[in-house]
């Protein structure tokens, strides 16, 4: 028979919710104040480094551009519309869903990662607001995160996981990003993406079809997953949120799998008491209007 401590330590690691953890300490007998404290050390706590990529759709003048950049040594260029990986500065190219205002653009970040990459990014927003870059609702961010050393089953765990997410991440975005044409729900793939075993699986699981919340295809050029439903920004707070809240999903997803809903932001198991502060004000935010 298990001790009390092997008993507790079972259900930190099990693969449920703080809700179920807690139900399942109380019937240990231990009481709210210590649950609280066995349950902190596991809040939000994942480790791991991940690479990320950003692209901010938006509009801004060239002219502009290149005079915030010159003042904040941004490094960019401008080029035709392109999927090409490597560049090693911030790419400037053509969208045709950007639309309804003068020169639509997508900046494109190069590889980021750990915080000389928040660095970049961060300038990399403050030069686009010093050009004075506007966004509409026919701008989206889009995030990606390294894929390429996730296993079949680890990266299948990350669509499940954010299927599962999905209604709770859907209060924290505007209401034009919950089921937009660029980036779709993918609730209603829940049986496929469930038996989805290898990439493969879940890329016929999304019809192979890369305008999802979630991309499955763009493992296949870049070697990442895509998180494609975040409104357009070039506010870096909101940006690096979305980023981190990209990346630890990702990590967690290594070693688990959700098996139903989450109920709440504060049930959401891999983000910190400040992330969830901070998506909890964009939910009621959005809530308001």
């Amino acid at each position: 028979m298990k001790t009390l401590n092997e008993q507790v330590n079972d259900i930190k690691v099990a693969n449920t919710s703080k809700a179920s953890k807690k139900a399942a300490l109380a019937k240990l007998g231990i009481t709210p104040y210590e649950i609280s404290i066995i349950l902190a050390d596991v809040e939000g706590k994942v480790s791991g480094r991940f690479t990320f990529g950003v692209e901010m759709e938006c509009f801004v003048n060239r002219g502009a551009i290149r005079t915030a950049a010159e003042r904040t040594r941004m490094a960019y260029e401008y080029e035709g519309y392109n999927h090409r990986d490597g560049h090693s500065y911030f790419k400037f190219t053509t969208d045709s869903s950007v639309r309804g205002m003068d020169d639509p653009i997508e900046c494109v970040s190069p590889v980021l990662t750990g915080n000389d990459g928040k660095r970049m990014l961060k300038n990399a927003c403050k030069t686009l607001n010093k050009a004075d870059a506007k966004v509409n609702s026919t701008c989206g961010l889009h995030v990606h995160i390294g894929a390429a050393k996730l296993t079949d089953k680890q990266y299948c765990n990350v669509f499940v996981n954010y299927m599962y997410l999905e209604a709770i991440i859907d209060t924290f975005m505007a209401r034009s990003r919950r089921n937009n044409e660029y980036a779709s729900s993918i609730q209603d793939h829940k049986y496929s993406i469930e038996r989805a075993l290898t990439i493969e699986n879940m890329q016929n699981a999304l019809h192979n079809c890369r305008y999802h919340k979630i991309n499955p295809m763009s493992y296949n050029r870049h070697k990442t997953i895509e998180f494609r439903q975040h409104a357009g920004t070039t506010n870096y707070e909101k940006i690096i949120n979305w980023v981190n809240f990209c990346g630890k999903l990702v990590i967690w997803s290594k070693k688990n799998r959700l098996t139903a809903p989450v109920a709440s932001i504060d049930e959401i198991p891999f983000l910190s008491n400040e992330e969830k502060g901070f998506f909890k004000a964009r939910a009621e935010h959005f809530a308001s209007l």
